[in-house]
């Protein structure tokens, strides 16, 4: 069995390096409609909200708060990078900044798939985490 040459292994530590960067910019930087649909949970002090992206960019959204439920229905957008802003109908969660125009937005971080969304003030708003299980 032939050793390795000291070439062989900077070439193979710089193929790895590259496919796992490369794989890493490409998921990391993927805000599309897919990536980013699905359902998505925030919970504190009680407060419990679960949003569903659908790939339509539209989203249902239920709130509890101490046992009060309510739904809302709208639409979401992303932008540049990995902005998202949310239609007028979405819920106020607790700690959450609205736009001047009353609407709900943040900040989408996807970290190999395993995708959050922040929303203002960000980076100390309410965050929402997608369930990565159905």
């Amino acid at each position: 069995m032939k050793k390795m040459t000291v070439a062989a292994w900077i070439g193979l530590v710089f193929l790895l390096t590259a496919l796992v960067g490369t794989f890493w910019y490409w998921e990391g930087e993927n805000f599309s409609d897919g990536a980013v649909s699905g359902t998505y949970i925030h919970q504190l002090n009680g407060e419990t909200s679960t949003l569903v992206l659908k790939p339509d960019r539209s989203f249902q959204q239920e709130l509890d708060v101490a046992g009060t439920v309510r739904r809302a229905e709208g639409s979401w957008r992303v932008s540049g990078e990995g902005h998202i802003a949310f239609s007028g109908e979405f819920l106020k969660v607790s700690g959450e900044e609205m736009s001047p125009a009353g609407q709900a937005y943040g900040q989408i971080e996807n970290w190999f798939g395993v995708v959050s969304i922040t929303l203002a003030p960000n980076p100390d708003g309410p965050r929402f985490h997608k369930k990565l299980f159905r």
